[in-house]
Formats: structure tokens, sequence, C-alpha cells
């Protein structure tokens, strides 16, 4: 794969990191990338992330997060490696979304919309000790 094709950014476990992040993504995505699809994996990335910073790192730790992106002839790839504690979202409950809504459960909501617009597939990593998250989102598919 080609340099320009690729990018990993690292960024600290911290809400206020965010904003650059979502600067970042976008950046890579570049002027070709149509709007509505920018918008589409901005949301899904933004999501996703503050998940992990916020419920992978319930007590304060410092640690960074690993994002590496791809763009490849068919499909946008995302990569989220973390050093929080296990968790596999790819697991939770389908509930339906009126059930969420009823139940006035906290989460699920957010999660649930990324699978809508990207596969998501997760793994533990054991040498180091990681949680895993691939997002991809189908540029055929989608439009």
């Amino acid at each position: 794969m080609k340099p320009e094709n690729e990018k990993t950014y690292i960024f600290p476990n911290d809400l206020d990191s965010l904003s650059e992040v979502r600067r970042e993504v976008r950046s890579f995505l570049g002027e070709n990338c149509p709007d509505l699809t920018k918008g589409r994996i901005v949301f899904c990335l933004d999501e996703v992330i503050t998940n992990v910073i916020e419920h992978g790192f319930p007590e304060p730790k410092e640690s960074g997060i690993r994002l590496k992106m791809q763009n490849r002839s068919k499909e946008w790839k995302f990569i989220i490696n973390d050093e929080g504690i296990y968790f596999d979202p790819t697991k939770l409950k389908s509930e339906t979304w009126r059930e969420l809504y009823e139940s006035g459960a906290d989460g699920g909501f957010g999660i649930r919309s990324v699978k809508k617009i990207m596969t998501v597939s997760y793994k533990r990593l054991k040498s180091p000790p990681e949680n895993q998250l691939t997002l991809v989102y189908s540029k055929e598919a989608n439009e």
C-alpha cells in the first residue's frame, strides 16, 4: 500500500483530543471524498473513540490510542488500538431501537448506529494486551 494511502495517528486518551482526531481523519479522507461519506466516517470514529476513552479507562491513566487509517480501492479501513480494559462492542445485545429507548438504557445507541454505517470487528491482542477495533466503510455500498 502506498504511503499516502495509509496513515497512523497516535493521540492521548483524553476527550480534549477528539477535535484533533476529527481534523486528522478529515485531512486523511481528502477533498475527493464526498462530504456525506466524510460526515459518516467522522461520526463513527468519534463515537467509538469516545467510548474507548470513557469506558476503556474508568480510572485516570495516561495512555495513547493508535488510529491507523487506510484508503483502499473499495473501502476505507480504520484500526483503533488501545490499552484500556477489555471490551468487545460487537458482543452487545442486539436490542431494537425501541427497546433501547423505552428501557432508558445507558448506551447501545452509538455502537448500533456505527454498525449501520460500517462493518465493525474486534480482536483482543495478547502481546501487548490491547483492544483492536476495526471499522470498514465500503465505498461501493455507500455511493
